[in-house]
């Protein structure tokens, strides 16, 4: 076995794309599944509108995923504290370069100790993520 994906649920997903390309992913697939085989899946009743976006930064697999007939609720800030998945680490080369590609994306740098090791940033719709720096992360790149 090994992991296919990571799913993100997005409100605007052209947006969310641009985000994550500016932190190097790349669009890899575009689909649109059919309400009766996304209603089979998910549970949901038409219209669901299932549409996404993967991207592959390395061996890692995002999809961005919207569903146009259930409007994302608005939540609460997700934290550290939550159970559940809590963010995604991003490993960077330069986190100068790093942090600035994120504030033009439209994204927020929330958390920087200094020294450049890492920092906590959030996406254009709030999603909590780690950036740290490659001579740093806890499992090296293969």
């Amino acid at each position: 076995m090994s992991v296919s994906h990571v799913g993100l649920r997005v409100r605007e997903l052209d947006r969310q794309k641009r985000f994550y390309e500016a932190l190097g992913f790349t669009e890899v697939k575009r689909l649109r599944v059919p309400d009766s085989l996304a209603g089979g899946l998910l549970g949901l009743d038409s219209p669901i509108g299932f549409e996404a976006v993967y991207l592959q930064n390395g061996d890692f697999v995002l999809q961005l995923l919207t569903f146009s007939g259930y409007p994302a609720p608005d939540e609460a800030e997700r934290t550290m504290v939550g159970a559940g998945l809590t963010h995604l680490s991003i490993a960077v080369d330069d986190m100068a370069a790093a942090q600035a590609a994120v504030r033009s994306a439209g994204g927020a740098v929330i958390a920087d100790p200094g020294g450049g090791f890492a920092c906590m940033i959030r996406d254009p719709e709030g999603q909590l993520l780690e950036l740290v720096h490659t001579d740093v992360a806890p499992v090296p790149r293969s």
